[in-house]
């Protein structure tokens, strides 16, 4: 798994200026990654050409938790340290494009994880909507009605139940959809970093 320089400071109480390095002029912060292999950017079982592969379970969560820390008016640049006697321009052009071909997919099922959600949430709040005129308008016959124990049973059971439709719909809008949309700016995020490739005087480990 490819490793990275903040390990060693990602607990302690610093700011992320301190987490990242950061250029001024460029207005930019730099995620660091050291790894041993181009292979180790992406999934042990993906034999899929570069361009289409999935990335690194842990690299893709690691990036992740970066660029949601990393204050939202800089610029985020990810660079990977590799050992200079793998240098592969090919490679690198290929995972640079591989990065934005898996984000793009990434949005895209956030995107319809996000139209989902939210269907599903109109319905209920639809739903919910109905059960509560249908018990509300039923309260009006529960006093007369001679099986009085039962309907009053079931018209709180339709109000419960409406309210608890009304709810979903609620938490959806104001709470749910939040971490949805914000899920999506973070790969978003990700997507239009700039991928860079330093190279060191380590020696490849086997």
């Amino acid at each position: 798994m490819a490793k990275n320089p903040q390990d060693s400071i990602a607990n302690s109480n610093v700011g992320t200026r301190d987490l990242y390095r950061y250029s001024k002029e460029l207005n930019t912060s730099y995620i660091d990654v050291e790894i041993d292999f181009y292979r180790e950017l992406y999934n042990e079982w993906d034999f899929s050409p570069i361009t289409n592969r999935d990335l690194d379970e842990e690299l893709f969560e690691f990036l992740e938790s970066c660029v949601a820390e990393i204050n939202r008016r800089h610029k985020v640049s990810v660079v990977f340290h590799i050992p200079e006697s793998l240098k592969d321009h090919e490679k690198e052009e290929k995972s640079i494009q591989g990065f934005t071909n898996y984000f793009n997919y990434e949005i895209r099922k956030q995107n319809n994880k996000i139209r989902t959600t939210t269907k599903n949430a109109l319905i209920s709040g639809l739903y919910g909507l109905i059960f509560l005129f249908a018990g509300t308008w039923s309260v009006r016959f529960v006093d007369t009605h001679e099986n009085y124990a039962y309907l009053a049973f079931l018209t709180e059971g339709i109000l419960i139940g409406g309210w608890v439709l009304v709810w979903e719909l609620v938490h959806t809008i104001f709470f749910e959809s939040k971490d949805l949309f914000h899920q999506k700016w973070v790969l978003e995020r990700l997507r239009d970093a700039k991928i860079e490739f330093e190279y060191t005087d380590k020696p490849t480990s086997y």
